[in-house]
């Protein structure tokens, strides 16, 4: 059995839009390495690692 925590987070007004930009950046390069891993795969090519991403 895995053990899980939950936290809730009150941040404040720059802190939310801080966490918004990082989340936008986080959710483009997520795509543009599934886009990736999609190409090469059609490709032919063998499972793209986290290392070689």
């Amino acid at each position: 059995m895995k053990l899980r925590y939950r936290y809730r987070i009150y941040p404040t007004d720059s802190q939310k839009i801080a966490l918004a930009k990082l989340f936008g950046c986080v959710r483009v390069v997520w795509n543009d390495a599934l886009a990736f891993c999609k190409e090469a795969y059609s490709r032919g090519e063998k499972y793209l690692g986290e290392s070689e991403l």
